[in-house]
């Protein structure tokens, strides 16, 4: 599975599914609903999209590094790059790690519930914890198979986007 990496940030990015308007793309093993709303021709690219209640645009221009882009959301430029490492030659399995895993929190929002505890042996895609965000409940996965070492949240807690949530070793 390609990452993005979004300002230093790290996310897992799957295959966009359903039919224009209404798309669903796996971010960090969450499904992510959006509807496309408008698209412009120009250049660079412009999209208005519709998450949740929160209508966003999207500019995206190629830079002259071909995995990297020039990306503003609601006129904020971010630099978006692909990393080269993390494409699977398409077979879609599961890429093993060795070592702990850190999962981060994918966006910001509250801790709605947690779902583990330290000790507890955890599978890959289990759900690890719900973070509520712009009023919907996300789930957080486990993105490997192993015990919880640490949670760095407990419930009720408010977290931004790229804060650790708990270590999988």
């Amino acid at each position: 599975m390609p990452v993005l990496i979004v300002e230093g940030k790290r996310y897992r990015v799957g295959d966009l599914a359903g039919e224009e308007p209404f798309l669903n793309i796996p971010v960090d093993e969450q499904n992510v609903g959006l509807e496309v709303l408008r698209q412009s021709s120009g250049q660079p690219t412009t999209v208005f999209v519709r998450a949740g209640s929160r209508v966003i645009s999207v500019s995206v221009q190629r830079h002259d590094d071909q995995h990297v882009y020039l990306v503003e959301v609601n006129g904020k430029p971010l630099t978006v790059t692909f990393d080269e490492d993390s494409w699977s030659a398409g077979s879609g399995e599961t890429t093993v790690t060795d070592g702990p895993a850190l999962v981060n929190s994918p966006m910001a929002g509250k801790i709605a519930a947690i779902k583990t505890a330290v000790d507890l042996k955890v599978e890959e895609g289990q759900s690890l914890m719900i973070l509520e965000a712009m009023k919907m409940q996300n789930e957080i996965a486990s993105t490997k198979t192993g015990v919880v070492k640490e949670l760095y949240v407990k419930q009720g807690d408010l977290v931004k986007a790229g804060d650790r949530l708990c270590l999988i070793g």
